[in-house]
């Protein structure tokens, strides 16, 4: 049995996750061990409902059940989230590594970006001469942005400068935060800076792109510099000045020392990279005709990627427009496994879609869950094996999968990625050697886009349900619980219809209840009621079961089904007045009882 890693990380920091993941999954591949990859997808906001649904699939394996674990602790964005991981992990004593991110008793490697930024610092100050700075900054009391901050500070200090507190803007990693909040500064400041300085190039991306909307320029008005040597960034128009960091080293080196680990090798509580400065254009400096040609190249490729960006969503409506008509739990499955079946370029060929057990059913049906839990049991609505939908059923939530090959050649990846509306899990997803869409961020879409169409396919059952209630009550008589006027006409009629029509025999009894009236007017209503009941459940002992029975009105009843004969309409009447007199002496003895 093969060796088997959990990874945990964050979605959103796409090109970060896909260095560091191919760096991980090549050394994994070196000792024949099998990742586990268990991302979500929630925000730096603490008020943010979607996070309760997304933290679910951290808590979805059992970390005992590993043989060691790699955090990509920077991506985490909520830090109750790194802790019970952490308690998790020191709890049961697995191997760990934390990546970027410093946690109390797990060994930490990282790149140390302060020298880099420190030393880009030094490149502005002295090669183009700039003296007021604004500081674009990740979230607040974060470690990383802490450490580049520092770098800005000290860097400041060597030419006499201070970093005032009302020149850092919090971004929180984000571009659109940047870019909006970038417009908010320079339409509330009457002077540019000389430099604005981002703690990563996601930032400066979203600066430079705000500045150009201020038709402010970059380089000549303004110099703008990043930290991470983002591919996207040096595809951009000026070339990112940057820092590198060497992701996919740093994902090689911690899966290197997670192995020591696992093999019982002491290794160091904290490891340390080096960083570089990679001078760009936005800073004021040319750039080789290598960096423009490369840039240039970028521009058929985005243009393909634009190309799979509408093959997409045309799959994704398709999708909506699929889910939209569906109002039965055996007509999504069906439709699910056809749908996956015929095309999957998105989703790949092994993928698996895992629905939480009786999650279309009603609320008050289900066992009580906290916010974002999922049940003991999962439902298998789409399981793919090398692109033929294969049948499989329900199986244990703690297994992960229904299905696990230890002993399967080669380096096997499994993606776990949340189903989840807002607050509320729906289930999650399974997919195996296949990372290319967390790379791009189209996954995020496809999970927002399918939970929606599952809540709307759970709408419309609980509908079907109701007017399935709605229709069985408008046929019924209330008394009785036999069918009433309009269900005669209704289901009664088109019974006898069909039967014609197929050549059947069928047969209608009609009957009374005798001296009605008399019992209502000396016993009172309810005991009428009462007789009218009691005839009613001798009724529904006594006839075949595809009969059906009608309250046609007051203590009229009609019976109308199929029969081969005279004679056998004959002994099913018998044994319906047999049943009469049998539940009226039971009641006469009742009464007397009471």
């Amino acid at each position: 049995m093969k060796k088997r890693i959990a990874v945990f990380a964050n979605g959103w920091s796409n090109e970060y996750l896909e260095l560091v993941l191919e760096g991980a999954k090549k050394r994994a591949t070196e000792d024949n061990v099998d990742l586990f990859v268990f991302l979500n997808y929630s925000s730096g906001s603490e008020q943010d409902p979607g996070n309760i649904g997304e933290s679910m699939i951290f808590n979805l394996p059992n970390i005992a059940d590993f043989d060691g674990v790699l955090l990509m602790g920077n991506t985490i964005n909520m830090p109750y989230e790194r802790e019970q991981l952490r308690e998790q992990i020191l709890k049961y004593k697995i191997p760990a590594i934390s990546l970027e991110y410093e946690m109390e008793g797990i060994p930490y490697i990282g790149t140390d970006t302060y020298q880099g930024i420190y030393k880009l610092m030094l490149h502005v100050l002295e090669v183009h001469h700039a003296h007021n700075f604004l500081f674009v900054s990740g979230p607040k009391n974060n470690q990383e942005s802490e450490s580049r901050k520092k770098a800005v500070e000290d860097a400041l200090e060597t030419a006499g400068l201070v970093l005032k507190e009302e020149n850092i803007i919090e971004a929180d990693w984000s571009y659109f935060l940047a870019h909006e909040r970038t417009i908010d500064y320079v339409t509330s400041h009457d002077k540019l800076p000389d430099a604005i300085v981002c703690a990563n190039d996601e930032m400066a991306i979203g600066v430079c792109t705000a500045l150009d909307f201020l038709k402010v320029r970059v380089p000549d008005d303004v110099i703008v510099t990043g930290c991470d040597y983002l591919t996207r960034g040096q595809e951009f128009y000026p070339i990112l000045s940057t820092v590198e960091r060497e992701w996919d080293r740093l994902g090689y080196e911690g899966m290197t020392l997670l192995l020591e680990k696992m093999n019982g090798s002491e290794i160091a509580m904290s490891t340390v990279l080096q960083s570089t400065p990679v001078i760009g254009e936005s800073c004021g400096c040319s750039v080789s005709l290598v960096k423009s040609d490369e840039r240039l190249h970028s521009i058929i490729s985005n243009y393909r990627g634009q190309r799979e960006d509408t093959i997409n969503e045309w799959q994704l409506r398709y999708i909506d427009e699929l889910f939209s008509k569906k109002n039965s739990v055996d007509g999504l499955k069906q439709s699910m496994n056809e749908t996956f079946q015929y095309n999957h370029i998105f989703e790949g060929k092994d993928f698996m879609l895992c629905i939480k057990d009786r999650y279309f059913e009603e609320k008050e049906s289900q066992e009580e869950l906290k916010l974002g839990e999922l049940t003991d049991c999962m439902d298998v609505y789409v399981n793919l094996v090398d692109g033929k939908a294969v049948p499989m059923g329900k199986f244990p939530t703690k297994n992960l999968l229904p299905y696990y090959d230890g002993d399967t050649k080669g380096t096997q990846v499994y993606l776990f990625v949340p189903l989840n509306t807002l607050e509320e899990s729906v289930g999650y997803i399974v997919q195996k050697n296949n990372l290319k869409r967390v790379y791009e961020q189209s996954l995020y879409v496809w999970l927002r886009r399918v939970s929606q169409d599952l809540e709307r396919v759970k709408q419309n059952i609980r509908l079907e349900e109701l007017n399935k209630k709605l229709k069985e009550v408008s046929v019924t008589d209330a008394l009785t619980g036999l069918r009433n006027r309009t269900g005669f006409d209704a289901l009664a009629l088109p019974y006898l219809l069909d039967c014609q029509k197929q050549g059947k025999n069928s047969a209608i009894v009609f009957a009374d209840v005798n001296k009605m009236k008399t019992i209502n007017d000396m016993y009172g209503h309810l005991q009428g009621d009462l007789a009218l009941c009691t005839v009613a459940e001798a009724i529904k002992k006594s006839l075949p079961r595809n009969w059906i029975a009608v309250r046609y009105g007051g203590d009229e009843f009609l019976m109308v089904g199929e029969c081969s004969d005279t004679e056998e309409a004959e002994e099913i009447t018998e044994k319906v007045q047999e049943e009469v007199a049998e539940e009226m002496q039971e009641e006469i003895v009742r009464i007397r009882e009471d």
